[in-house]
């Protein structure tokens, strides 16, 4: 059925499962995400883990982690799912793919053929043909038309305490930028993972993506946005069951 998936259905995207197979880790298996895929069904497109997937030696097999991304691009496994928020310049998830470059068990030319294949998906895909747009960093975004009178001050968290689906209305009172983040707690393990987004006066800022915190309270790191003066309607929503969003806060750069 992959292989049909592959050859007859032209497929660009395929995420590797969290399992090992014969010892070797799928997100870092060479023999499934190269020699077969690759190799025999001509695949072109991207690869990626599933989120937060563990990786081992594509030859010795052996012990297996999270931050053992250097296995998983010489595997040509492309992308890591999931790096929280922007963090992949500054390396939030402590990986070792610098580290292997530097020491030698990780080539230039590995990181480029991935990076090859990105390249590739990205220039073939439809959104291509949509006008570019400079990139912003730190998106920017308007005040509704009208004042709220009952709009919350962001001085302070922004006490929610939720599961579902929420709307609450904000105030700033200085224009400029402000870095979000938020307080939150999982009661499963941490192999669950959980997410909730959230929308300004309705349109995509970003999202806060978690793992299981066995219910303990852990802080959940957003994005930069540049607000100007007014009110605005904040709203959250949940992808998925179990994660509580206790606070929500706003802080001026």
């Amino acid at each position: 059925p992959f292989e049909m998936a592959v050859k007859l259905g032209d497929a660009t995207t395929i995420m590797t499962s969290y399992n090992p197979i014969n010892g070797h880790w799928a997100a870092s298996n060479y023999d499934l995400n190269t020699t077969i895929l690759r190799g025999e069904w001509g695949y072109s497109g991207i690869v990626m883990t599933d989120w937060w997937a563990k990786m081992n030696d594509c030859v010795l097999a052996g012990e297996e982690s999270k931050t053992f991304t250097s296995f998983m691009v010489r595997a040509q496994n492309d992308l890591y799912m999931v790096v929280e928020n922007d963090t992949a310049e500054s390396n939030g998830m402590g990986d070792n793919t610098i580290q292997a470059v530097e020491d030698g068990t990780l080539t230039i030319g590995e990181l480029q053929r991935s990076a090859m294949n990105i390249c590739r998906f990205i220039m073939d895909a439809p959104v291509m043909s949509r006008p570019l747009k400079k990139y912003e960093p730190i998106k920017p975004f308007a005040p509704q038309t009208q004042i709220s009178e009952d709009a919350i001050s962001v001085e302070q968290p922004i006490a929610l305490n939720t599961a579902a689906n929420v709307t609450k209305t904000i105030k700033i009172e200085t224009a400029g930028e402000y870095h979000c983040s938020a307080v939150a707690h999982y009661d499963r393990n941490s192999l669950a993972q959980s997410s909730c987004s959230m929308h300004l006066n309705g349109l995509f800022s970003m999202s806060f993506p978690v793992n299981g915190t066995d219910g303990k309270s852990v802080d959940v790191d957003g994005l930069t946005v540049k607000l100007e003066a007014g009110t605005y309607e904040v709203h959250i929503n949940f992808v998925k069951r179990g994660l509580v969003l206790e606070t929500l806060s706003f802080t001026k750069l």
